[in-house]
């Protein structure tokens, strides 16, 4: 009998359990040849889980960890460290420096990577988008309801979000210019509302889901409006150029502008072009299942770790 690898997975499932940490843990528990298990990002609890082969930390938004975690992570009890950050686009460096020390580093932006030289430690240090995961965003055959569509956050920082307006500027124009448009707020406090099944049908009930990624990120909504089906719209950002190394091509699976104006124009050309609309919608839902869940992310990180 073949010896399972034995994985740790590590996060904070107390203030919430949903969102990346949750679903590679999902993944990997699928995986019949690893021996998973979940603990907390605090105190040595791998003398409760016995001495493990691999020990990933998914550090993720408001559950980033806390410098009393980082007084002991990475473990030292012999086995491969491996640090999947989020969110390097706002945190001012913070995750970056938290990367100093692993053996293995992923960033879901792939600007992070700049200063790669002075992770020293690290065997490898790359790229790993953002994904989705279908289950939590499935295609609904439903009938459209609205034009437009935004679910996020309101904020008002705008660098590199490649238009140099912040969202609310932006959406305060498009609310104006196409009143047929919904708008959701996410909060994980109500996951039932603008998240997850409720967000996908909402992305399908829509012709066109509105995206404005903010700091050069090509943002999990890139990947969840993609996954649910949906016609995408978003914001051209150099980071784009990044998603062809998973096949996502601009004007085939989704549609970027580059101004107000550019979007505009865009939104009433496939408002009414309801065949050629669908028809990328359709394409970006079949690449999103290749190559944009948080399967294929697992996948690609155990091939570098576990060789």
């Amino acid at each position: 009998m073949t010896k399972k690898t034995r994985v740790a997975i590590y996060y904070d499932n107390r203030l919430r359990n949903d969102g990346p940490p949750l679903y590679y843990y999902n993944q990997l528990k699928k995986n019949l040849d690893l021996d998973v298990v979940h603990s907390l990002p605090e105190g040595d609890t791998f003398r409760v889980n016995g001495k493990r082969d691999v020990h990933i930390w998914v550090d993720f938004g408001e559950d980033s960890f806390s410098a009393k975690a980082m007084e002991w992570m990475p473990l030292t009890d012999g086995g491969k460290s491996v640090y999947i950050a989020s969110d390097t686009h706002l945190d001012d460096g913070y995750r970056y420096r938290k990367a100093q020390g692993f053996d293995y580093v992923f960033f879901n932006q792939k600007h992070a990577l700049d200063g790669y030289p002075k992770i020293e430690k690290a065997q490898y240090a790359g790229y790993l988008a953002h994904a989705a995961e279908p289950e939590a965003y499935p295609h609904f055959e439903i009938l459209k309801k609205y034009d437009l569509c935004f679910i996020g956050h309101m904020q008002e920082y705008h660098k590199g979000n490649g238009i140099n307006m912040s969202r609310i500027d932006v959406l305060d124009h498009m609310f104006k210019k196409f009143p047929n448009f919904y708008f959701g707020s996410r909060n994980p406090v109500w996951p039932d509302k603008n998240m997850f099944e409720d967000a996908a049908k909402k992305f399908c009930q829509s012709k066109i889901v509105f995206n404005i990624s903010i700091g050069n990120d090509v943002n999990m909504r890139f990947f969840e409006t993609l996954a649910a089906g949906s016609f995408l719209l978003t914001n051209k950002i150099p980071e784009l150029e990044a998603v062809k190394d998973f096949g996502f091509v601009d004007g085939k699976h989704y549609v970027s502008y580059d101004s107000l104006d550019a979007a505009e124009n865009l939104i009433k050309f496939y408002t009414e072009n309801d065949e050629k609309r669908e028809m990328i919608a359709k394409a970006g839902y079949e690449q999103a299942l290749k190559t944009g869940t948080y399967k294929s992310r697992l996948d690609a990180i155990l091939k570098i770790v576990i060789r």
